[in-house]
């Protein structure tokens, strides 16, 4: 089973990259990791150039990124939340997938199905903190053909790596974690 976890963070070893660490654990060393913010990603022109030829005009490592999101079978996103939406780098990447929407329903190309998670965090206690990004990355997984089998969200955790004190969420991140790379069809 081909396993990608994204880093959405531009910040390396902090609680969204802690909180992959804990929920690829299990068992899935050999995941690859995509790091958006470490990855040459042009943001979306919105030329339409995708929607005429099923390709995107623009020629930098997206072309990659575009052929791992194919080829897994699970992916695990795990991201802070910025102003209540994903950092920019990773949003680049999630607007760019216009080109995977593209080939899917305006081309029907037949993509592999797979299944998605999202482990999500944020320094804030606001009540719809996680609003925005669920939606986001509801549509982002849809573009290439990738359920949304659900997240864990976290509040309340800004300083580098502080979500380690918290022994629950490291619990429930773990158990999440071997209940989705080891699902039913694994």
């Amino acid at each position: 089973m081909k396993i990608l976890g994204i880093r959405g963070s531009p910040r390396r070893g902090g609680n969204s990259d802690v909180l992959l660490e804990w929920f690829l654990s299990s068992g899935f060393s050999d995941a690859e990791i995509l790091t958006p913010s470490q990855l040459h990603i042009q943001f979306c022109r919105g030329c339409r150039y995708c929607e005429a030829m099923g390709k995107c005009v623009i020629q930098d490592d997206m072309a990659v990124v575009v052929e791992k999101l194919l080829a897994a079978d699970r992916v695990v996103v795990s991201t802070p939340v910025f102003f209540y939406g994903l950092p920019a780098p990773f949003k680049a990447l999630v607007d760019r997938a216009q080109v995977l929407w593209a080939r899917r329903y305006l081309f029907k190309e037949n993509m592999k199905p797979k299944k998605g998670f999202l482990l999500a965090v944020g320094a804030t206690r606001g009540e719809r903190l996680f609003e925005g990004v669920v939606l986001t990355i509801k549509y982002f997984f849809d573009a290439f053909r990738c359920s949304y089998e659900g997240g864990l969200f976290f509040r309340g955790f800004d300083a580098l790596a502080s979500i380690r004190e918290c022994h629950t969420c490291q619990e429930e991140t773990r158990a999440s974690g071997r209940f989705f790379l080891r699902g039913e069809d694994a």
